[in-house]
C-alpha cells in the first residue's frame, strides 16, 4: 500500500451479489475507514462457467470500481472451489475418504491436492488471471487457494506418490524396515508398494508420522506450483491463507511465499492465546512482511453459532493485536453478510440488507488509530531477547505419539511455558527451525522431541557454546527424527553437552515422585518427569524424594555450563509460578530486565530509526497494570504516562518514549 499504510479491509463475495449493491457496499467500506477488499478466492466458476470458456470482465469491473473509491484488491486463486463441469469430467479428482466414499461437491477443499487432473485444470486458470491481473496496479497482492490442511485422502494418486515418497526417503524396503523396527508384530514389507495408507486401525507411529508429512508435503507442493505460475506475470507479493495448525509447517509453505497469510476466529476466552501466533509468525516472515487476512468482527458460525456475543471492545483489541505484533494488514472475514449459503450465520462488518453491525463504530475506530499510529509502527519493530521453538516436527510427533494421554503439543507449550514469560511482561519471539539464534540471549526448547531436524541441533549447540543460554526440556531431545528411541544412549546430544545422565523418565505429578527447591521449598512437577544425575560442575536447582529410592539424589532442574554458554536441563512441567521463578533468575543473569506487570497486559517492546516505545494491550477483559522504565506518551490519545500505568478491561495504549 502507498506510503506504508496498514491494510484494513474484509474478505468480499462480489459474485454472489447483483452489481448494483455494489455502489452501497462501496460507500459502506469507505465509511468503515477500509483501504483493501480480499476477493475472488471462490469464484472459479463465475470466472470459467464452461471449460475453457473464460470470462473475467466482471472481475475487472470490481477491482476497477474499489480502485476508483481508493480500494485495493488482493486476489485469490479459486482452487478450493472447481467447479461441478470439472468433477463430472473427473470424478477421481475428489478426495477419497478413508470410509471408501468420495467427497461431494458443494464444499470446498474437496479435491486431492495430488490429483493430476485438479492440478492440471488449476494451472490453467491461474495462467488465466495471471496473465488477466499479473500487472494491474490495484491488485496488491495475491492468496493461493484456502486454508490447506490434512485431508487423509486415499486415493490411487496418493498412495502412489506416498510409496514414491518414502523410497525417496529411504533407499531400500530393508532400510525402511530397519529403520521402523518392523520385526514387532512382523511388520516387515517386502515392497515399499505393500506399505498401507495408516488411516484405520492401530498402526505403526512411525508409518503414520511419514504419512502425516507427506499429505503436507502434498499440499506444500500444490501451493508452491501456483506460487512458480503466477511469479511469471506479476511482482504483487503471494502467500497462501493458513490456519492456527503447524503441522503443514509455516516455514517449509511459506519459504518462497511473498508473504504470510494467517487466518485466527479467536473468542472472548482465547484471546490471550492469540499473542502466540503473531509471535511466530513474525519471525518466520522476517523481512517479509505477515497479513492477518481473516478474523471474526464478532461470532463465527456456519448454520449455528458456536460463540455468545463479545464484550464491547473486543473487536478492536482483536483488530489491534496482528498490528501491534509486527503486522501489516487486518481482514475479516466477511464484509457482508452471505444472503444464503453455507455460512449463514457468520458475523460480517454489516448484515445481508446492508446494514452495519454493532460493531462497526469499533471498526470504523480502529482504522482511525492505525492512520495515527502509523508513522510510529513504521519506523520501529518488535523487540524480544527471548525465543522459544516451536516447529512442525514437534507437532507432527506429538500428534503421532503424545506420550502421556490428553498431552498435545501446542496447548501444553503457551499454557506452561509461553503464557507465564507473558505474565511477567516479558515478549518472547516464537521461533521455528530456521530462525537465526544470534540476536537472544535465552533461548527455550520444551518439549522439542527431536533436535535432529534440519541442522537445528547443531546450530543450537554452537549459539550455546558461543556464549547463549539454552532451556533444554521437558521431552527435549529424547527422539530421532523418525520418532524413534536412541538405543546406544538415553538423548541425542544433551548427555554429552552436559555431562548429566538420564536415571529416569516416567509420567507422574508430584505423587511418587516429588521434588523441593534446594532452599527445601516446594517445586511442583506435573505431567511428566526426567529424573537426571548431576553433572560435574553443575549447579542442581532441585533434588528429587519420594518413594523411589533410586531416583532421591537426582534432580529435574540443573544449570550445566557448556563452551561460554550454559544449559539449563529441565525435566517437569513445572507450575507457573515455579517457572516464573527459574525464568526471572535466567533474565538476571543475562541482562534482562524483568518489569512490574499483573493481570492479562500483552507487552510488546517496538524500536528503530531513533524511536523506542511500547504497546500495551489488555486480552483478558479485566484490569491490568504495567510499570514503564521510562516516561511516555500515548499516541491515540496524548496522554502522558510514567511509573505504573492502569490498564481497563481492553485497553491499548501506543506508548512512545518522549525526546
Amino acid at each position: 500500500m502507498e506510503n506504508g499504510s496498514i491494510l484494513f479491509g474484509a474478505a468480499y463475495y462480489p459474485e454472489t451479489w447483483p452489481e448494483s449493491e455494489r455502489k452501497k457496499d462501496i460507500e459502506m467500506m469507505k465509511k468503515a475507514g477500509m483501504n483493501v477488499m480480499r476477493i475472488g478466492e471462490f469464484a472459479w466458476h463465475k470466472s470459467e462457467p464452461e471449460p475453457g470458456r473464460y470470462d473475467f470482465t466482471w472481475l475487472h469491473r470490481v477491482v476497477d470500481d474499489l480502485a476508483a473509491n481508493g480500494i485495493k484488491t488482493i486476489l485469490g486463486t479459486p482452487t478450493a472451489t472447481p467447479p461441478n463441469w470439472f468433477l463430472k469430467e473427473h470424478p477421481d479428482a475428489a478426495v477419497l475418504y478413508p470410509n471408501g466414499q468420495r467427497a461431494l461437491h458443494g464444499g470446498r477443499r474437496h479435491c486431492c491436492s495430488n490429483n493430476s487432473a485438479y492440478r492440471k485444470e488449476s494451472e490453467k486458470i491461474i495462467r488465466k488471471l495471471g496473465v488477466e491481473f499479473g500487472s494491474d496496479p490495484n491488485v496488491i497482492g495475491w492468496q493461493l487457494d484456502n486454508e490447506l490442511y490434512q485431508g487423509d485422502c486415499v486415493c490411487d494418486e496418493c498412495r502412489e506418490k506416498f510409496h514414491l515418497y518414502l523410497r525417496k526417503k529411504y533407499k531400500t524396503i530393508d532400510e525402511l524396515n530397519k529403520a521402523w523396527n518392523h520385526e514387532i508384530f512382523s511388520q516387515a514389507y517386502s515392497s515399499f508398494d505393500d506399505i498401507p495408507m495408516p488411516v484405520i486401525g492401530w498402526q505403526n507411529p512411525h508409518l503414520r508420522q511419514a504419512w502425516k508429512a507427506f499429505q503436507h508435503d502434498s499440499d506444500i507442493e500444490f501451493i508452491h506450483m501456483q506460487h512458480g505460475i503466477l511469479k511469471e506475470y506479476t511482482n504483487a507479493p503471494i502467500g497462501t491463507d493458513m490456519m492456527p495448525l503447524n503441522g503443514v509447517g509455516y516455514e517449509k509453505m511459506c519459504e518462497p511465499l511473498d508473504v504470510l497469510m494467517f487466518n485466527h476466529y479467536n473468542d472472548e476466552s482465547n484471546l490471550p492465546d492469540l499473542p502466540f501466533w503473531f509471535d511466530y509468525l513474525r519471525t518466520v516472515a522476517g523481512s517479509r512482511p505477515f497479513w492477518n487476512t481473516e478474523t471474526a468482527t464478532g461470532w463465527n458460525g456456519s448454520i449455528q453459532i458456536d460463540q455468545i456475543a463479545k464484550p464491547a471492545g473486543f473487536c478492536r483489541v482483536n483488530s489491534w493485536l496482528p498490528i501491534a505484533l509486527g503486522g501489516r494488514a487486518n481482514l475479516y472475514w466477511l464484509w457482508r453478510q452471505h444472503w444464503a449459503g453455507h455460512e449463514l450465520i457468520h458475523s460480517s462488518v454489516i448484515y445481508a440488507d446492508g446494514r452495519p453491525l454493532p460493531m462497526f463504530d469499533e471498526i470504523r475506530q480502529t482504522s482511525e488509530e492505525y492512520k495515527k499510529a502509523e508513522s510510529f509502527l513504521n519506523d520501529t519493530e518488535v523487540s524480544a531477547q527471548i525465543a522459544m521453538h516451536f516447529t512442525s516436527l514437534a507437532w507432527q510427533m506429538f500428534e503421532v505419539q503424545p506420550t502421556v494421554r490428553g498431552l498435545s503439543y501446542y496447548p501444553a507449550l503457551k499454557d506452561y511455558f509461553y503464557h507465564p514469560i507473558e505474565q511477567l511482561g516479558l515478549r518472547t519471539d516464537v521461533i521455528g527451525v530456521k530462525k537465526d539464534l544470534s540476536e537472544y540471549k535465552v533461548l527455550i526448547s520444551p518439549l522439542l522431541m527431536s533436535l535432529e531436524d534440519e541442522d537445528l541441533g547443531d546450530r543450537i549447540e554452537e549459539w550455546v557454546k558461543n556464549g547463549g543460554t539454552w532451556i533444554a526440556g521437558p521431552m527435549t531431545d529424547i527422539r530421532t527424527a523418525a520418532g524413534t528411541h536412541f538405543t546406544d544412549r538415553a538423548l541425542g546430544r544433551l548427555e554429552r553437552m552436559t555431562g548429566a545422565r538420564l536415571i529416569a523418565s516416567m509420567p507422574d505429578s508430584g505423587r511418587y515422585v516429588r521434588s523441593i527447591w534446594k532452599d527445601k521449598t516446594p517445586f511442583s512437577a506435573n505431567i511428566w518427569q526426567e529424573v537426571y544425575s548431576v553433572a560435574d560442575g553443575a549447579e542442581p536447582l532441585t533434588e528429587v524424594c519420594g518413594d523411589y529410592q533410586s531416583l532421591i539424589g537426582g534432580t529435574l532442574l540443573q544449570k550445566c555450563r557448556y563452551g561460554k554458554g550454559n544449559v539449563w536441563l529441565l525435566g517437569t512441567f513445572p507450575s507457573c509460578g515455579d517457572w516464573q521463578k527459574l525464568i526471572m533468575r535466567v533474565c538476571e543473569e543475562n541482562g534482562i530486565k524483568v518489569p512490574k506487570a499483573s493481570g492479562s497486559v500483552c507487552a510488546i517492546p517496538r524500536k528503530g530509526k531513533g524511536r523506542r516505545g511500547i504497546i500495551l494491550i489488555e486480552t483478558a477483559h479485566q484490569p491490568a497494570s504495567y510499570e514503564l522504565s521510562e516516561p511516555m506518551t500515548d499516541i491515540l490519545t496524548g496522554i502522558d504516562y510514567q511509573g505504573i500505568v492502569e490498564l481497563k478491561p481492553y485497553d491499548v495504549l501506543i506508548l512512545e518514549e518522549r525526546i
